[in-house]
Protein backbone atom coordinates (compact mmCIF):
# COMPACT_ATOMS: atom_id res chain seq x y z
CA UNK A 1 0.00 0.00 0.00
CA UNK A 2 2.69 2.69 0.73
CA UNK A 3 4.43 1.38 -2.47
CA UNK A 4 1.54 2.39 -4.21
CA UNK A 5 1.11 6.04 -2.46
CA UNK A 6 4.78 6.90 -3.84
CA UNK A 7 3.91 5.93 -7.14
CA UNK A 8 0.83 8.19 -7.18
CA UNK A 9 2.65 11.13 -5.54
CA UNK A 10 5.30 10.98 -8.11
CA UNK A 11 2.62 11.66 -11.18
CA UNK A 12 2.38 15.16 -12.41
CA UNK A 13 -0.63 16.74 -11.28
CA UNK A 14 -3.68 16.38 -14.24
CA UNK A 15 -4.92 19.97 -15.03
CA UNK A 16 -8.45 19.73 -15.25
CA UNK A 17 -8.77 16.19 -13.28
CA UNK A 18 -12.51 16.47 -11.93
CA UNK A 19 -12.26 16.45 -8.21
CA UNK A 20 -13.25 13.46 -6.15
CA UNK A 21 -15.81 14.51 -3.63
CA UNK A 22 -15.00 11.22 -1.61
CA UNK A 23 -11.59 11.91 -1.67
CA UNK A 24 -11.97 15.37 -0.52
CA UNK A 25 -14.88 13.95 2.45
CA UNK A 26 -12.04 11.81 3.69
CA UNK A 27 -9.59 13.85 3.85
CA UNK A 28 -11.37 16.62 6.11
CA UNK A 29 -12.41 13.96 8.51
CA UNK A 30 -8.78 12.34 9.28
CA UNK A 31 -7.79 15.98 9.60
CA UNK A 32 -10.35 16.60 12.58
CA UNK A 33 -9.69 12.93 13.96
CA UNK A 34 -5.78 14.06 13.63
CA UNK A 35 -6.74 17.39 15.17
CA UNK A 36 -8.35 15.82 17.83
CA UNK A 37 -5.77 13.53 18.74
CA UNK A 38 -2.20 15.12 18.61
CA UNK A 39 -3.09 18.90 18.07
CA UNK A 40 -2.35 20.83 14.99
CA UNK A 41 1.59 20.98 15.78
CA UNK A 42 2.19 17.23 15.59
CA UNK A 43 0.12 16.54 12.70
CA UNK A 44 0.82 16.64 8.80
CA UNK A 45 -0.27 16.30 5.52
CA UNK A 46 1.28 12.86 5.76
CA UNK A 47 -0.24 11.98 8.15
CA UNK A 48 -3.77 13.50 6.62
CA UNK A 49 -3.15 11.48 3.71
CA UNK A 50 -2.44 8.46 5.14
CA UNK A 51 -5.82 8.37 7.27
CA UNK A 52 -7.73 9.38 4.59
CA UNK A 53 -6.53 6.28 2.09
CA UNK A 54 -4.63 8.93 -0.60
CA UNK A 55 -1.90 10.78 -1.32
CA UNK A 56 -0.79 13.93 -0.80
CA UNK A 57 -0.58 15.27 -3.97
CA UNK A 58 -4.06 14.94 -3.80
CA UNK A 59 -4.33 16.82 -0.53
CA UNK A 60 -2.56 19.67 -2.28
CA UNK A 61 -4.49 19.79 -5.09
CA UNK A 62 -6.98 21.14 -2.82
CA UNK A 63 -5.16 22.89 -0.04
CA UNK A 64 -2.02 24.27 0.57
CA UNK A 65 -0.99 23.92 3.99
CA UNK A 66 -2.59 21.54 7.14
CA UNK A 67 -4.75 24.66 8.88
CA UNK A 68 -6.56 25.10 5.90
CA UNK A 69 -7.71 21.27 5.72
CA UNK A 70 -8.43 21.60 9.46
CA UNK A 71 -10.42 25.15 9.27
CA UNK A 72 -11.98 23.85 5.82
CA UNK A 73 -12.77 20.55 7.84
CA UNK A 74 -14.78 22.77 11.06
CA UNK A 75 -16.31 24.96 8.60
CA UNK A 76 -18.22 22.07 6.98
CA UNK A 77 -18.98 20.84 9.97
CA UNK A 78 -20.44 24.06 11.15
CA UNK A 79 -22.51 24.31 8.04
CA UNK A 80 -24.01 21.02 8.59
CA UNK A 81 -24.98 21.73 12.13
CA UNK A 82 -25.33 25.33 12.02
CA UNK A 83 -27.22 26.42 9.07
CA UNK A 84 -28.02 30.34 8.86
CA UNK A 85 -31.58 30.30 8.67
CA UNK A 86 -33.30 33.64 7.07
CA UNK A 87 -35.64 35.25 8.80
CA UNK A 88 -37.95 38.91 7.97
CA UNK A 89 -35.74 40.38 9.83
CA UNK A 90 -31.90 40.78 9.81
CA UNK A 91 -31.34 41.53 12.61
CA UNK A 92 -33.15 38.07 14.06
CA UNK A 93 -31.21 36.21 11.33
CA UNK A 94 -27.85 37.56 13.09
CA UNK A 95 -29.13 36.86 16.47
CA UNK A 96 -30.20 33.39 15.52
CA UNK A 97 -26.28 32.65 13.69
CA UNK A 98 -24.70 34.06 17.08
CA UNK A 99 -26.60 31.33 18.68
CA UNK A 100 -25.09 28.74 15.87
CA UNK A 101 -21.78 29.65 16.68
CA UNK A 102 -21.96 29.54 20.37
CA UNK A 103 -23.55 26.32 20.50
CA UNK A 104 -20.78 25.32 17.92
CA UNK A 105 -18.09 26.41 20.16
CA UNK A 106 -19.59 25.36 23.01
CA UNK A 107 -17.86 22.75 23.06
CA UNK A 108 -15.09 19.83 21.51
CA UNK A 109 -14.93 22.40 18.35
CA UNK A 110 -14.08 25.37 20.88
CA UNK A 111 -11.12 23.25 22.10
CA UNK A 112 -10.43 22.40 18.23
CA UNK A 113 -10.68 26.47 17.24
CA UNK A 114 -8.29 27.19 20.19
CA UNK A 115 -5.71 24.48 18.62
CA UNK A 116 -5.92 26.48 15.78
CA UNK A 117 -5.77 30.20 16.71
CA UNK A 118 -2.70 29.05 19.32
CA UNK A 119 -1.01 27.97 16.26
CA UNK A 120 -1.72 30.77 14.42
CA UNK A 121 0.63 33.02 16.48
CA UNK A 122 3.40 30.98 16.06
CA UNK A 123 3.15 30.37 12.33
CA UNK A 124 2.04 32.59 10.10
CA UNK A 125 0.68 30.59 7.66
CA UNK A 126 -1.92 28.99 9.92
CA UNK A 127 -2.17 32.69 11.45
CA UNK A 128 -3.26 33.31 7.82
CA UNK A 129 -4.93 30.75 6.85
CA UNK A 130 -7.63 31.15 10.14
CA UNK A 131 -7.81 34.77 9.35
CA UNK A 132 -8.84 34.37 5.56
CA UNK A 133 -11.12 30.61 5.86
CA UNK A 134 -12.25 31.27 9.32
CA UNK A 135 -12.81 34.81 10.17
CA UNK A 136 -13.71 36.29 6.54
CA UNK A 137 -16.26 34.38 5.70
CA UNK A 138 -17.84 34.50 8.85
CA UNK A 139 -17.62 38.29 9.48
CA UNK A 140 -18.73 38.88 5.72
CA UNK A 141 -21.95 36.87 6.59
CA UNK A 142 -22.66 38.41 9.72
CA UNK A 143 -21.72 41.89 7.92
CA UNK A 144 -24.06 41.67 5.29
CA UNK A 145 -26.51 40.92 7.84
CA UNK A 146 -26.12 44.15 9.70
CA UNK A 147 -25.50 45.92 6.49
CA UNK A 148 -29.07 44.98 5.19
CA UNK A 149 -30.91 45.41 9.02
CA UNK A 150 -29.27 49.36 8.21
CA UNK A 151 -30.76 49.37 4.96
CA UNK A 152 -34.59 48.18 6.64
CA UNK A 153 -33.90 50.80 9.22
CA UNK A 154 -33.01 48.51 11.97
CA UNK A 155 -29.91 49.96 12.82
CA UNK A 156 -29.44 53.87 13.68
CA UNK A 157 -27.97 55.80 10.69
CA UNK A 158 -24.28 56.19 11.72
CA UNK A 159 -23.88 52.72 13.32
CA UNK A 160 -19.93 51.24 12.61
CA UNK A 161 -20.96 47.99 11.24
CA UNK A 162 -16.87 46.97 12.09
CA UNK A 163 -17.23 47.74 15.77
CA UNK A 164 -20.27 46.08 16.04
CA UNK A 165 -19.26 43.03 14.71
CA UNK A 166 -16.37 42.77 17.21
CA UNK A 167 -18.54 43.78 20.14
CA UNK A 168 -21.39 40.91 19.13
CA UNK A 169 -18.64 38.45 18.27
CA UNK A 170 -15.37 39.35 20.48
CA UNK A 171 -17.46 37.66 23.84
CA UNK A 172 -18.09 34.46 22.13
CA UNK A 173 -14.66 34.00 20.89
CA UNK A 174 -13.13 35.20 24.92
CA UNK A 175 -15.52 32.50 26.10
CA UNK A 176 -13.85 30.05 23.70
CA UNK A 177 -10.39 30.72 23.77
CA UNK A 178 -9.93 31.62 27.92
CA UNK A 179 -12.73 29.79 29.10
CA UNK A 180 -13.64 31.42 32.13
CA UNK A 181 -16.75 30.92 31.91
CA UNK A 182 -19.39 28.54 29.73
CA UNK A 183 -19.92 29.52 26.73
CA UNK A 184 -23.98 29.07 26.11
CA UNK A 185 -26.58 30.38 23.69
CA UNK A 186 -27.84 32.16 26.55
CA UNK A 187 -24.35 34.03 26.69
CA UNK A 188 -25.15 34.50 23.17
CA UNK A 189 -28.66 36.24 23.18
CA UNK A 190 -27.33 38.54 26.37
CA UNK A 191 -24.68 39.65 24.39
CA UNK A 192 -26.97 40.67 20.94
CA UNK A 193 -29.17 42.35 23.45
CA UNK A 194 -26.88 44.17 25.02
CA UNK A 195 -25.29 45.28 22.39
CA UNK A 196 -28.16 45.79 19.77
CA UNK A 197 -29.71 48.01 22.66
CA UNK A 198 -27.05 50.50 22.09
CA UNK A 199 -27.18 50.72 17.84
CA UNK A 200 -30.53 49.73 17.47
CA UNK A 201 -33.77 51.82 16.49
CA UNK A 202 -36.21 52.36 18.89
CA UNK A 203 -38.74 50.39 16.80
CA UNK A 204 -36.64 47.70 16.66
CA UNK A 205 -35.87 47.59 20.52
CA UNK A 206 -39.38 47.30 20.86
CA UNK A 207 -39.52 43.92 18.67
CA UNK A 208 -36.92 42.56 19.73
CA UNK A 209 -37.49 43.03 23.69
CA UNK A 210 -34.72 43.61 26.60
CA UNK A 211 -31.53 41.11 27.53
CA UNK A 212 -32.95 37.68 28.89
CA UNK A 213 -31.05 36.12 31.36
CA UNK A 214 -28.06 33.88 31.13
CA UNK A 215 -28.36 30.26 30.62
CA UNK A 216 -27.66 27.38 28.71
Amino acid sequence: MAAARVVESSKPKQVGRPRSESARERILVAARELLDERGLRAMTIEAIAERAGTSKVTVYRWWSHKAAVVLDAMLAENARRAPVRERASPLESLRDQMRSFARFLGGRNGRLLAFVVAEGVLDADVGDAYRERWVKPRRDEARSLLRRALEAGELREGTDLEVTLDALFGPIYLRCLIKHAALSVGFADAIFHTVIAAVASPEARARLGSVPPESG
